[in-house]
């Protein structure tokens, strides 16, 4: 079972109120319908569907709508993170959970300069790790001090991070309307994602290879960083994504299949198929085989 990692779908914001910037302008569409043909087309059976931002509605439909075909990752915001005056975080969390979402993104851990330990989101983190729900992590270099704390504070969080565990800054979206970063991987990063392979609830994405190379595919300038990232997590705390719409025409999911075994060459069938899928399904049990999800078509559409 091929299970892509993280996607997002999304309507027109006329359609579906949702946040709207540079990347995700109003009038654009990447409607389940289109991830479903994609899928399709690709050989891919599953997928986690992260929103653009805090909204949830239309995910949550989606997954209404689709059982065991999709598991959905929350985004946290002010409220979740504890950083809204007289809300309670975890009410807030619960909420979201109770939509159907098994996770939760965030880009913010706590104030810099300050130790987790005093985090208004802590008391989200451990009712993440209590229900055994992974931490999507995409945190900017100013938090990554308090996400090397993160694996001693909650010892027994699931933290999967994002996009090879860059740190995002400085966006720019490219010719092709997808996401771009320069200096995607400088030192203190690597650090710290190494280190963190220490901690055995720490996931590592493999994705976003097109946002952050200065080539095509199979990214070849990625390669040495990539290939180090894994050998320290190993493909079974690996799990593969494409990233979808960003990475739906440039390069398409043929090429996005086809790199584990360019930039990872001598994986075996278990750890391909661990990566390709079998990982995500540890953190996403929901997650089923098409064939048992009891629907008329396996690409039936909303």
């Amino acid at each position: 079972m091929i299970v892509d990692a993280h996607v997002h779908v999304f309507r027109p914001h006329a359609v579906h109120p949702r946040t709207v910037d540079a990347l995700a302008p109003a009038e654009r569409d990447a409607p389940v319908e289109d991830l479903l043909a994609v899928m399709a087309a690709a050989g891919i059976d599953g997928a986690v569907l992260v929103p653009l931002g805090p909204e949830v509605d239309y995910v949550a439909e989606v997954l209404a709508a689709h059982p065991g075909r999709f598991g959905a990752v929350a985004v946290a915001d002010a409220a979740v993170q504890g950083r809204t005056p007289g809300a309670d975080p975890v009410a807030a969390l619960r909420e979201r959970l109770g939509r159907g979402f098994g996770g939760l993104r965030t880009q913010w851990l706590g104030e810099p300069g300050r130790p987790l330990a005093e985090s208004p989101m802590l008391p989200v983190l451990r009712e993440l790790a209590a229900r055994g729900l992974p931490l999507w992590s995409y945190l900017p270099p100013e938090q990554l001090p308090l996400l090397r704390e993160l694996p001693d504070v909650v010892g027994d969080l699931r933290i999967v991070l994002n996009h090879l565990g860059f740190a995002p800054h400085d966006m720019r979206v490219d010719a092709h309307g997808r996401p771009a970063f320069d200096d995607p991987f400088p030192a203190p990063v690597v650090e710290t994602v190494l280190g963190l392979a220490r901690a055995p609830h720490v996931y590592l994405m493999f994705s976003g290879q097109y946002a952050l190379s200065t080539q095509a595919p199979p990214y070849d300038d990625l390669t040495g960083v990539v290939r180090s990232l894994a050998d320290a997590y190993g493909p079974g705390r690996m799990l593969w994504a494409s990233d979808y719409p960003w990475t739906r025409d440039v390069p398409g999911h043929a090429e996005l299949l086809a790199l584990p075994d360019a930039m990872l060459p001598g994986l075996s069938p278990g750890e391909r198929a661990a990566l390709l899928g079998g990982t995500a399904r540890t953190l996403f049990p929901n997650l089923r085989p098409v064939d048992s999800q009891h629907v008329d078509s396996p690409y039936k559409e909303v």
